[in-house]
């Protein structure tokens, strides 16, 4: 699916009236945002009909991407919600049955709103992934009392959902998810095979805030946040989830790839006779392999540099992509002329960036979604050039420095080839779906 239909103000009217700017300064992270809309804000971004073709287009896909999921939340003996995989087929008997459906990552289901998140994801610069989950509810169910490990926003497509949610988190990015249960005990979920234990008090749920959410309407939860919801009628909402993608998860590839290159850390560790290890004792030749190796670690950490070209290059492709949506590019089916007019695909400034290969040589990386182009340092005057404009002619790339028109050529052509790029006129997929504008944005 295309990212090259967006007004660039997705963000801006999604959160109307609240500016992007106050919603990250004041809100994420720290506390819940309610944002009262009009019936029609959400009217283009989802409805019941895209719900059912979502499922059905996924559900009976044998490679279904892995977040996806279709569960009823039903009740188990201990009056607790436990999620049950279903078919698309059996959505409405589940309905009738008074169970909530869930449906996690309706995004690989419906390519408006893959396109949408995306959009939402470059403008707030994230590096984590984000995605739609989707709830659909009868009368009087929903969701019992809990907090997530992730951001969550809600918005409500049709009906209305009650919403009691605690004035701030309980715990500031928990590794998992946790319930009260009905006994008023706290059960954390687990993560990686354990289960988190914090010191959290079971919630004073008086001192919740209260809210109606109806069509258009939108509430911002951070993580750790508790809440409980129950439909009135029939509820259909989305939540755009942001996946909890932290320093430790951004730094992991480029340690793996630095220490992976080195012999020492491929081997494993040393093996010695058994009769010659002492109980209570590690062998010394494991000690001191792993003495060498944690010595060579904390080189290696003291060198690294949030200017650090590799660092810098998986911290842009973190914000540049998202899941099922793409540039679409394609080599150009005719040699470029001078009087063609090219324009840039997306609209965002252009992310480029100079910086040293491993032998000094100097190299210019340019970024799209899902795109990582490498260039060579003499191409920086028509990167910048094109990062300067939105609409250009081919003959203008000889008056932006020291480059030729056969060498400007030659780098438009794989920038066309990679969707950074288009010709103007070439026929392009339809704009992204999104909330209504207010008049003022």
């Amino acid at each position: 699916m295309s990212m090259s239909n967006a007004s660039g103000k997705e963000l801006a009217e999604f959160l109307y009236p609240v500016s992007p700017k106050e919603f990250l300064s004041e809100y994420w992270e720290k506390k819940p945002l309610y944002v009262r809309g009009t019936p029609t804000k959400f009217a283009r971004l989802f409805d019941r009909e895209r719900f059912d073709r979502a499922i059905l287009r996924v559900g009976f896909d044998k490679r279904k991407p892995g977040p996806f999921s279709l569960r009823a939340l039903w009740r188990n003996r201990h009056d607790l919600q436990a999620g049950i995989e279903i078919e698309p087929t059996q959505v409405r008997e589940a309905l009738a049955s008074r169970t909530t459906v869930c449906v996690n990552d309706i995004t690989a289901g419906d390519a408006a709103l893959a396109e949408f998140a995306a959009h939402i994801k470059r403008q707030m610069n994230l590096a984590t992934p984000v995605r739609f989950n989707c709830y659909l509810s009868p009368d009087g169910e929903g969701l019992d009392t809990h907090y997530d490990a992730r951001h969550a926003t809600i918005i409500q497509i049709s009906g209305s959902k009650r919403w009691l949610y605690s004035r701030l988190p309980a715990t500031n990015y928990p590794l998992a998810n946790a319930l009260v249960q009905k006994d008023g005990q706290i059960r954390h979920g687990e993560h990686n095979n354990r289960r988190q234990k914090l010191d959290v008090p079971t919630p004073d749920e008086s001192q919740f805030e209260e809210v109606l959410l109806e069509p258009g309407d939108l509430l911002y939860l951070p993580p750790g946040t508790w809440h409980n919801a129950k439909a009135s009628g029939e509820s259909l909402a989305l939540n755009m989830a942001f996946e909890t993608i932290g320093m430790l998860q951004v730094l992991f590839p480029e340690l793996e790839r630095m220490l992976s290159e080195k012999l020492e850390w491929r081997a494993i560790l040393p093996a010695t006779p058994l009769e010659q290890t002492r109980p209570g004792e590690v062998p010394l030749e494991v000690e001191q392999f792993i003495t060498a190796r944690l010595g060579e670690l904390r080189d290696m950490l003291g060198k690294l540099s949030s200017r650090g070209v590799e660092l810098e290059r998986i911290w842009r492709r973190a914000v540049t992509s998202s899941p099922y949506v793409s540039l679409d590019g394609q080599a150009p089916t005719s040699p470029l002329k001078p009087e063609d007019v090219l324009v840039r695909t997306e609209p965002y400034p252009l992310p480029y960036v100079r910086r040293p290969g491993p032998d000094g040589t100097q190299f210019v990386y340019v970024y799209g979604c899902n795109t990582e182009v490498l260039l060579p340092g003499d191409a920086l005057s028509l990167v910048r050039g094109i990062a300067a404009r939105q609409r250009f002619t081919v003959a203008e790339v000889e008056q932006w420095g020291d480059i030729s028109l056969k060498q400007g050529i030659e780098v438009l052509d794989i920038l066309l080839t990679r969707g950074l790029l288009r010709r103007e006129g070439e026929q392009v997929t339809a704009p992204v779906v999104g909330p209504t504008p207010a008049d003022h944005v």
